[in-house]
């Protein structure tokens, strides 16, 4: 015969061990969330001493960008340069082609230039809330030449990875294996 007491004092311990484990694990994702973070941070520090005109909306796209995209490395990761999404306070570095990194959107494919530049993001941070965006919400590219590429949003829908899409912009962030959540946008 087993005894209460001893059964209730296990089962007590297990949820503390449980607790625990989930504060240690909530306590991970919060530090290594703020040294992406961060990173991205400087990294857009130095972007603004480099890039001409960043911080200035001078309306339109501005110049000619090359194509494919040139890149500057900054602490080590390519940068072709800065998405900025102002209805969600977004401002985030651009990486090159296959490089992820927290915190950072990513050239997935294509070009501002031809006009079907794909942009990815995490879900779980850069891009988490892109589904808010609404028709007409401006989203700009501009690359590290201080070329802007000013978009409007048109439309939201799932993509599969080997289709190409038929927006000007699209961003986008993986739902599963072979899909994509994008927010397609049109060129002004």
């Amino acid at each position: 015969m087993s005894d209460p007491g001893r059964s209730r004092k296990i089962i007590k311990i297990v949820i503390c061990l449980v607790l625990i484990a989930a504060a240690a694990l909530a306590g991970w994702k919060y530090y290594s969330g703020r040294q992406g973070s961060e990173r991205s941070r400087s990294v857009m520090n130095t972007l603004r001493d480099i890039v001409p005109g960043l911080d200035e909306d001078s309306g339109a796209q501005s110049g000619n960008g090359q194509d494919p995209p040139a890149a500057v490395s900054i602490e080590g990761i390519d940068i072709i340069g800065v998405i900025e999404i102002p209805a969600l306070d977004i401002t985030a570095p651009v990486t090159g082609k296959d490089y992820r990194e927290e915190y950072f959107a990513s050239w997935l494919d294509g070009s501002p230039v031809q006009r079907d530049f794909k942009v990815i993001g995490d879900r779980n941070d850069i891009f988490r809330n892109i589904s808010r965006l609404q028709p007409g919400d401006k989203v700009v590219f501009t690359d590290i030449e201080g070329v802007r590429y000013t978009h409007a949003v048109t439309t939201q829908y799932h993509l599969k990875r080997w289709d190409e899409g038929d927006n000007d912009l699209m961003l986008c962030y993986e739902t599963d294996s072979d899909t994509y959540f994008v927010v397609g946008c049109s060129a002004e």
